[in-house]
């Protein structure tokens, strides 16, 4: 696979530890003639360290950043893919809070996403995590550089053999959680 997503290396690391299933996205992943899309359903992660602050997540993260800062800033380490379950769009601000158990950000952050932008929509981007067998260290190319969502990679990384990072029946009650506090029952977006 030669495709990556570009996501705080600290919200792959609770997608990886099950302290969250989904991601949050409001434009910057593709705005199609029929509204929010995807451009891919099946990618990589390439973990960024662009905007991710401590004071954004809640206490038991907090720690977490510092041990996930790279080791040679010319390398990323690519560790994880995704599949995409469901594109869901948020609650209402009020109803979000009660996601709070099922996500790693603090109410100071979730309402910085839902004040920037009000004309866009804010979505739960429902994603099934996957370990791969072995960490791809690529170099941290200068084409990979900006404020974007999407990456093209310049050499495939192996996907076989990757395991999901949580059990299907874990995943799953988180999946059925998020779906009883959107109103939606499986929406693929």
């Amino acid at each position: 696979m030669k495709v990556a997503l570009k996501e705080w290396a600290l919200v792959i690391e609770a997608l990886a530890r099950g302290g969250q299933i989904f991601l949050l996205r409001k434009g910057g992943i593709a705005e199609g003639r029929r509204g929010f899309e995807l451009r891919h359903r099946k990618f990589l992660f390439f973990p960024t360290w662009e905007h991710q602050h401590a004071e954004s997540v809640t206490p038991e993260y907090r720690h977490v950043i510092e041990q996930l800062q790279p080791r040679n800033p010319e390398s990323v380490c690519i560790a994880h893919g995704a599949e995409v379950t469901d594109i869901v769009p948020a609650p209402s601000r009020d109803r979000f809070r009660q996601l709070a158990p099922h996500h790693i950000w603090t109410e100071g952050f979730i309402d910085l996403r839902y004040g920037y932008r009000p004309d866009l929509p804010l979505f739960l981007v429902v994603v099934r995590l996957y370990s791969l067998p072995q960490v791809a260290e690529i170099p941290n190319d200068s084409r990979y550089a900006g404020c974007r969502s999407w990456v093209d990679l310049w050499e495939d990384v192996s996907t076989e053999g990757q395991r999901p990072a949580l059990a299907e029946h874990l995943f799953n009650k988180e999946r059925q959680a998020i779906q009883s506090f959107t109103g939606e029952t499986g929406g693929n977006g």
